[in-house]
């Protein structure tokens, strides 16, 4: 279900705005092609049946010009089984529009929409023109003058993002104020095509192409987020706008607009996560096996790279993998730790050390996530356990870790 605009050389037509209906068109196919035809990404091994997030935003018809936020116990869904989608951006200092105590009541009765930040407001767009009603942003879903309220609501993020239809990110975006969609130099992507004989021994057409998903993803402005990783993995497909294309990626592929049936190579790192906590629960050995064990340290390395504005949150927002870990598993997570890796994953060593934002406790100081910073595992390191409890046993016993 691709479009079918293409230019003398076959590649697909570029607009100058990913705003443009070619480029939300293409986005909207590859999404009906994800939920209609791919075995993997519908299993929904990670999600939880008829779960809903406590609220949610209702942006009404194509012609609704207000958002109302929604108590989903008090006031339902239509249909009952109505599909949403997940928002991933930056935050800025001093954010507004935020749900308050003071203001719930407010956001319940509706607000226009035209007064909403333009990354909200261009969400609105994409879920429209997905056919998605309902939507969830943090700032606008979560309480945020109430420590409660986020006690309650911290633990569920794993939730919230599994069982969303699709996830938005604004990767290229600074704060909310910067929106989704960008103008683009349309001659900058164009495919280039040169004589190769590498494959099929002659010479034949070949195109060329710069690596787009390092560049525009990865090293993208909301990717260097603490809470994006998480966001990331856990969502069953993420549609992200970047600076010069639209990327997307599921459990199947990874696309973007100037290779809309796929990256080739590209196999998403989600779909190894998929395969091995597959093959833990079947085999229900209660231990880290070495490829899960590699994937979560590869994933703790990426988390290390990226900031947090809250300190306090560095277990917290990677807590939503670790529990999809613990599940399949069946292994006792430790503060960022594996109990049958325990001695392996003590060897953590800090590559570039940042000054402490918070000298606040947020993890005991043989775990990794008491430091700011680039880290890496040493693999080489030999670590003595017992040794370790005794120059530090009340920390390790108070902490949850048994003394030998």
């Amino acid at each position: 279900m691709e479009s079918n605009q293409t230019t003398a050389c076959g590649a697909p037509k570029i607009e100058p705005n990913t705003s443009s209906t070619s480029s939300l068109t293409a986005a909207y196919n590859w999404f009906q092609d994800c939920c209609s035809t791919h075995t993997t990404c519908n299993l929904k091994l990670f999600s939880k049946t008829g779960w809903y997030p406590t609220r949610l935003i209702d942006i009404g018809q194509k012609e609704s010009f207000h958002w109302r936020l929604l108590v989903v116990s008090e006031d339902g869904i239509s249909p009952q089984s109505a599909p949403y989608m997940t928002l991933s951006y930056r935050w800025a200092p001093n954010p507004k529009p935020i749900l308050l105590a003071s203001n719930i009541d407010e956001f319940r009765h509706g607000k226009p929409i035209k007064d909403l930040p333009q990354t909200f407001r261009d969400f609105i767009v994409v879920a429209r023109r997905f056919s998605i009603r309902y939507i969830w942003i943090d700032a606008l879903c979560i309480i945020q003058d109430s420590r409660g309220d986020w006690e309650i609501e911290a633990p569920t993020m794993r939730f919230v993002y599994t069982n969303s239809i699709c996830n938005v990110a604004a990767s290229v975006s600074k704060s909310p104020s910067e929106g989704l969609f960008r103008s683009r130099d349309t001659d900058k992507l164009k495919m280039r095509i040169v004589p190769c004989s590498l494959y099929s021994g002659k010479e034949e057409p070949s195109y060329i192409y710069e690596d787009f998903w390092d560049k525009d993803i990865l090293k993208a402005p909301l990717h260097k987020r603490g809470w994006v990783l998480q966001e990331r993995i856990l969502a069953p497909r993420v549609l992200y706008f970047g600076k010069d294309q639209i990327f997307w990626e599921c459990l199947t592929r990874r696309k973007c607009e100037l290779l809309p049936n796929g990256l080739p190579l590209e196999i998403p790192s989600r779909r190894d996560l998929l395969d091995q906590l597959h093959w833990a629960g079947a085999s229900n050995s209660r231990k880290m096996s070495d490829t899960l064990y590699n994937l979560w340290i590869k994933y703790i390395e990426e988390y290390s790279q990226c900031m947090l504005t809250n300190p306090s949150d560095k277990l917290a927002a990677i807590a939503g993998i670790a529990q999809l870990f613990q599940d399949f598993t069946g292994d006792e997570y430790i503060a960022g730790l594996w109990k049958s890796r325990l001695v392996e994953m003590l060897g953590w060593n800090v590559s570039a050390p940042r000054k402490l934002k918070s000298l606040d406790y947020r993890a005991p100081s043989w775990s990794w996530a008491s430091t700011d910073g680039d880290f890496t595992l040493r693999l080489d390191y030999e670590v003595h356990l017992p040794s370790l409890v005794n120059v530090y046993p009340h920390e390790l016993s108070d902490r949850g870790v048994h003394t030998i």
